[in-house]
């Protein structure tokens, strides 16, 4: 049963969950808790994922809410039901997606530059590279690549100084980790944005657009290599994708 449900699109505590609230007349997050050997607050957070998948539903009963399992048959054609929607809004979503790329001036001949260097030199040419477009930055990954790099401090010197006396804004897809350092997530007149991934971001590479660029930082044996590209279309592209799971995630 438990590939089954993996095979649908459940995550590994969900179908615990899932599974736990089965086995039970009625149940509760507590009882779940105990017979997962999760924490309850971990609980409740797959368990309002479970609801919005319609799989569960709360129950109000003396004006105290209680955790209730929807039966089977009509909660996984619920779960099912919903999947089919958002496999009809991701082909919006790419349907608008060829009609910003078709709009998008086709030069002849154009190509693309590519760039490639490591440790601290590629990082200051990348970061030389940003600043000079004067554009805002849309970046996805984990802070900690950065800082494990080069350093918490050089790389508010060699960067997130500079780009705040210019006055452009970041908008980053990441993890709740960038709140351990505010020099990097405190709001500075209103010129960092951040949508939160639900759990750390592990690989430790860092994918950045900027402008008519895109530049990927990859760690690898404790070395930093950059791979920066100039092409205005991959750009553009990514950007749109972006912005397609920036609306997806949450600001809290």
């Amino acid at each position: 049963m438990e590939q089954e449900l993996q095979k649908l699109g459940l995550e590994e505590k969900e179908i615990q969950i899932y599974l736990a609230a089965l086995a039970q007349g009625a149940p509760t997050p507590t009882l779940i808790a105990k017979a997962t050997g999760l924490k309850r607050a971990t609980v409740y957070f797959y368990l309002d994922r479970l609801i919005d998948k319609g799989l569960m539903e709360w129950e109000v009963h003396k004006a105290r809410k209680h955790i209730a399992l929807v039966p089977p048959r009509r909660g996984l054609k619920n779960f099912v039901t919903k999947k089919k929607e958002e496999v009809m809004r991701n082909e919006d979503i790419v349907k608008q997606l060829l009609v910003e790329i078709e709009k998008l001036p086709q030069a002849k001949g154009a190509e693309s530059r590519v760039y490639h260097y490591e440790g601290e030199e590629g990082i200051r040419f990348a970061i030389e590279k940003a600043l000079a477009t004067r554009k805002d930055m849309y970046w996805f990954g984990s802070i900690e690549t950065m800082v494990s790099a080069v350093g918490e401090d050089k790389w508010y010197r060699l960067f997130t100084r500079h780009r705040l006396k210019q006055g452009t804004a970041t908008y980053g897809l990441t993890d709740r980790r960038v709140l351990k350092y505010p020099r990097f997530s405190e709001m500075q007149k209103s010129k960092r944005y951040f949508r939160f991934f639900e759990e750390d971001f592990d690989l430790p590479t860092v994918l950045a657009l900027f402008g008519d660029s895109l530049c990927l930082f990859s760690k690898q044996k404790n070395e930093m290599r950059v791979v920066l590209v100039e092409n205005a279309l991959m750009a553009q592209t990514l950007k749109f994708l972006f912005k397609a799971l920036w609306n997806s995630l949450s600001k809290e």
